[in-house]
Parts: structure tokens; C-alpha cells; sequence
């Protein structure tokens, strides 16, 4: 792993707090209306990462603080990242996802199963772990098209559908065996290099398709 030197980091937020709150202003609105992308200008502002979305860092550089625990899926652990992360943060990095209180993954194929993090109780729901994963992209849909994402629940006028590149059948289904245990949970978030889009726990998550009870109805 590459650790860079002070001259070397790359900056994060020029305006700490402004950006931070705008940062998180997105990220609550992309709960409260699922699958709907927020835009951040924040992330515009910080340089391009050798490894991880502009997104995904400005929302983390946002939420994250020294008392955190952050979990780096492959792609992301092996560069400069996670020196970049404690140094803007001060967060601690962890190699066990199940003590993680933030998970960034550089991809679907690379999120841990979701029943291994932490999934909060009935009295602090809270105490969840939160799921950042970068995405190449997002598009709308028609509910039929193979392949679509439907989104209902909390948040979502009637149906909501969408295509998000390496979101598949097998989280789909994690999702739903999540669901079981309500209100325990994580929410995750998708990011691209300058938005996000969230998808939480309360959000019922289908696959248009021939796939045996996971199809939209």
C-alpha cells in the first residue's frame, strides 16, 4: 500500500463546515426520497482520488470523525485512500466489517454480506452501519425493462424504477431477508464521481424479470 507523504495528500474540503452541512443536507434528502440521485457540488471541489468517486469521499469526509470506524473493500484499501480518509477524517480504519460504523466498497461485487455488519437493535436502530458503494452509473426505466430496479415504500410516489450498474439479484435478495428485521438495518448509498442516490433499509427493493419472487409486481 502506497502511504503519501504530507506534501504529497491530496486536500479534501476547502470549506469545512459549509460543505460538510451541504454534503449532508444530500444525504438526508437521498434517504427520504429513494432512488432519486442528489447532486454534490461538493464533490466537484475535491481532486480526483486514484481510486473511489468524488461522491462517495466528499459524503464520507462529511459523516465521518475520529470516533469512526471505516471498512475499505479491496480496490480501495491497497492505494492511498485509506491514509487519505484518517488524515481529512480521523476516522480508524478496520479490516473486520462487522465493526465497521461506515463500509465504502468499490463496488456491488465488492460490498460484504449484509447480514455481517452492523445491523443496530430495536432500541437504538441507529447503531447501524452505513454502506457507501460506487457505482458507474444510474439510468431511469420502464418497470419491465430486464434488468430494472423497482424502489416502493417510504419516500417513493407508487413505483420507482431505475437501472444501477452491479446491483443484481443476490443484494436484492439480502435486502429483503434484511427487511425481516426491521427496524434494524443499513441504509447504502450509491455514489458516481459527483452524485448519489440512496437506498434504505425501509425501501422495498425488487428485479423486474423472470426472477422467482423477486420480480415487480
Amino acid at each position: 500500500m502506497t502511504t503519501p507523504g504530507l506534501q504529497d495528500m491530496a486536500p479534501g474540503f476547502a470549506d469545512i463546515t459549509a460543505q460538510s452541512q451541504a454534503v449532508f443536507r444530500c444525504a438526508l434528502d437521498a434517504l427520504a426520497r429513494p432512488g432519486t440521485p442528489a447532486r454534490l457540488p461538493a464533490a466537484d471541489a475535491l481532486p480526483a482520488l486514484p481510486s473511489g468517486s468524488r461522491a462517495a469521499a466528499s459524503l464520507l469526509l462529511a459523516l465521518l470523525d475520529q470516533d469512526c470506524m471505516l471498512w475499505l473493500s479491496p480496490a480501495l484499501r491497497d492505494g492511498p485512500v485509506a491514509t487519505w480518509m484518517r488524515f481529512h477524517t480521523g476516522c480508524q480504519i478496520t479490516a473486520d466489517c462487522a465493526a465497521a460504523d461506515f463500509v465504502w466498497a468499490a463496488a456491488f461485487a465488492e460490498l460484504p454480506a449484509l447480514h455481517t455488519l452492523k445491523q443496530g437493535s430495536a432500541e437504538y436502530p441507529d447503531q447501524s452501519a452505513t454502506c457507501v458503494v460506487d457505482v458507474t452509473a444510474w439510468q431511469a426505466t420502464q418497470p419491465q425493462d430486464a434488468g430494472a430496479v423497482c424502489l416502493r415504500g417510504p419516500g417513493v410516489r407508487d413505483l420507482l424504477s431505475l437501472h444501477i450498474d452491479g446491483l443484481g439479484v443476490d443484494f436484492v435478495r439480502q435486502h429483503h431477508a434484511m427487511q425481516l428485521h426491521a427496524p434494524c438495518g443499513v441504509d447504502v448509498y450509491c455514489c458516481t464521481h459527483d452524485a448519489l442516490l440512496g437506498l434504505p433499509r425501509s425501501v422495498h427493493i425488487s428485479l423486474a424479470g423472470d426472477v422467482k419472487g423477486l420480480a415487480c409486481m
